[in-house]
């Protein structure tokens, strides 16, 4: 059997996650090094010592977490090393990695954009064998900033997590015309407080509650709490049109909700980047705006329209999940080049 170890976090909805069902599915073994508890771990002080490993880089105790990885390695040999969000993988621990398990592929996984590496992701760059970017905009920078492989490889819908069928919903908790789902950035107040007048709800964390400027509409429209799971899947449903709103450091995405929202049967309205429409056809899999006034005028028609909307939302789903926009298919291109690195290693040797 082949096998996988993902650094990273296990939770249910990360992106770790996601990849770790694909390739279980697609019948790998996986195996999990989460670096923050491997630090937790080793970290001296007990919770006091784990929250100042947060702020400071204790370079001695995360050589010790990092350990974990390679005895993890050396045990397992893996065909793939995964490494979602880099921070807490060292680069000299990548670099003795290739002695103690050669075969292993080093592939990073990298879901933000680059205006958040610091200088110890920045060093792991040249490991890795082949680093991925969510955004077409963002290949050039990586590869200036020392990566020697680069290739775009977006976000994808979770077809194994939202596998729930659409069906008539007794409970309409989540019913609205719009809805905003994700977190508070200023921009997105801005332009939410302008849509305020409709009928709105905001679902996402209790930034919603503590950031927004005094006297905003949008306090009134925050749901109280972040949605996963089911929850989102039915707030997607529900939500007459589902609003993706893009922040100054994800530009020009795609986003993660431009897969997840449409996996959901969401009809979503987004705003525009040449990115989001190199893969979805505006009228047809997905409807975009590029100022508030735009944004408004088509809230207002789409609310009236239910028949197009419905329209939008199917092909779009059906996009998404038969066109090759599955995390299923997404762990096929990762095992595709993963054998086609190989093969070129053994020939260079």
């Amino acid at each position: 059997m082949n096998k996988v170890i993902i650094a990273g976090v296990e939770t249910v909805e990360s992106l770790e996650s996601a990849y770790a069902r694909a390739f279980r599915h697609s019948g790998w073994q996986v195996d999990f090094w989460n670096p923050v508890r491997s630090f937790s771990g080793v970290a001296r002080g007990r919770r006091f010592g784990r929250i100042l490993g947060a702020f400071v880089n204790i370079d001695p105790w995360w050589q010790k977490a990092n350990l974990r990885l390679l005895q993890l390695a050396r045990r397992l040999q893996p065909e793939l090393l995964l490494v979602i969000w880099p921070r807490g993988v060292r680069a000299g621990t990548l670099g003795q990695l290739r002695t103690l398990s050669p075969r292993t592929r080093l592939y990073c996984l990298f879901p933000d954009s680059p205006h958040n590496l610091d200088v110890e992701r920045i060093q792991c760059l040249p490991l890795f064998d082949r680093i991925t970017v969510s955004s077409p905009a963002w290949v050039d920078a990586m590869k200036k900033l020392g990566a020697r492989r680069v290739d775009y490889l977006p976000f994808a819908a979770d077809t194994i997590l939202f596998q729930s069928p659409v069906a008539s919903e007794t409970n309409q908790q989540f019913a609205c015309d719009l809805s905003f789902i994700g977190s508070w950035r200023e921009e997105r107040e801005l332009m939410l407080e302008r849509l305020a007048d409709f009928d709105l709800r905001i679902w996402g964390n209790d930034y919603w509650r503590t950031r927004v400027r005094s006297g905003s509409p949008l306090t009134k429209k925050w749901g109280g709490r972040s949605l996963l799971g089911e929850e989102f899947a039915a707030a997607c449903r529900q939500s007459k049109i589902a609003l993706n709103l893009l922040d100054t450091i994800s530009w020009p995405g795609p986003n993660m909700r431009a897969f997840e929202l449409p996996a959901c049967y969401a009809f979503v309205l987004a705003e525009r980047t040449d990115s989001l429409l190199e893969l979805f056809t505006e009228g047809k899999t997905i409807e975009c705006f590029g100022s508030i006034e735009e944004a408004r005028d088509k809230v207002a028609y789409y609310i009236s329209h239910d028949s197009v909307r419905a329209r939008i939302a199917v092909a779009s789903h059906e996009f998404v999940v038969s066109k090759g926009h599955t995390y299923l298919d997404r762990v096929q291109q990762l095992v595709t080049w993963a054998k086609h690195d190989q093969v070129s290693v053994q020939v260079g040797n």
